[in-house]
């Protein structure tokens, strides 16, 4: 059923179709639409690469105010990855090292850097490329050696290297591109030390991997936090099996900060075969 409506056009009283009106209107929209100027994205030069001493020495001071905590004070990496290096994972170009560091990245330990202006994040991130030119970290083994203990070491039960092994815990195959020698020697000898951050944008930034406790009426569980709300937790135990509760059934409910379920291998690995072990993990760089 079609319905008429009456409309004056140039004092000619017109008698037009719901449906043809609607196609009428929208094609006139288009064509405006078509024939306005379209918005493009600035295509001005990167300003790095005209930044000063005294502007990097700027960038420097607000790096070790905003960045220094999770990328060490020289931005050799600690918590987060070392920025000593010309190849940065998540950059492309200096436009996209700005939307990084200014942003974050959604999913992984970076929070956004919220207190700087445009001016003063371009400093940071001229300073950040310019800790790419300093010399590469030297290993303190032999990563080859390294990998015959990672395999007699059990790692591949917990962690992901290349598309193999189990994913209880952090993956490893780009581990080398965030994690320095000092932080993968430290995980390896005293794993409560350090937890590694994921960063969400409803979640913020929380403990990726914490291990929590959970007393039900058919036993008792321990493992890691896959998700949790005000309701309900999940659970992954090492076996990768993943459980799921309603936080009201549970007798008790432990969050346990603080403590990993990796084992520490201070003193079940030599100095020699740590060393190995820390170079080859370096050595895990993804693709290039």
């Amino acid at each position: 059923m079609t319905t008429d409506f009456r409309s004056r056009c140039g004092g000619i009283l017109l008698g037009v179709p719901r449906w043809a009106l609607i196609v009428m209107l929208l094609g006139g929209s288009m064509l405006t639409a078509a024939n306005e100027p379209q918005s493009t994205i600035s295509a001005e030069p990167s300003p790095i690469p005209s930044l000063t001493g005294d502007d990097l020495a700027n960038g420097q001071r607000l790096f070790r105010v905003h960045c220094a905590r999770c990328h060490g004070m020289q931005g050799n990496g600690g918590e987060g990855p070392s920025l000593q290096r010309a190849r940065l994972k998540h950059v492309t170009d200096d436009e996209s090292l700005f939307s990084v560091i200014n942003e974050g990245i959604r999913g992984t330990g970076m929070p956004g850097t919220w207190a700087p202006n445009d001016q003063e994040l371009w400093q940071i991130a001229g300073y950040v490329r310019s800790l790419g030119a300093l010399p590469v970290e030297p290993m303190p083994g032999d990563p080859v050696a390294g990998l015959k203990v990672y395999d007699s070491s059990g790692c591949a039960s917990c962690h992901i290297t290349s598309g193999k092994g189990r994913g209880v815990g952090p993956e490893l195959t780009e581990v080398g591109l965030r994690r320095n020698a000092q932080y993968l020697r430290r995980s390896l000898t005293n794993p409560d030390a350090d937890a590694p951050m994921l960063t969400g944008p409803i979640t913020g930034r929380i403990n990726g991997f914490l291990t929590v406790r959970a007393v039900a009426a058919d036993g008792e569980y321990e493992g890691l936090r896959v998700a949790e709300d005000d309701f309900s937790v999940q659970v992954r135990d090492l076996s990768g099996n993943i459980s799921s509760f309603e936080k009201a059934e549970l007798l008790s409910y432990e969050r346990a900060y603080g403590h990993s379920l990796m084992p520490g291998y201070q003193t079940q690995l030599s100095t020699t075969d740590t060393d190995n072990l820390v170079s080859y993990l370096m050595s895990l760089k993804g693709n290039p």
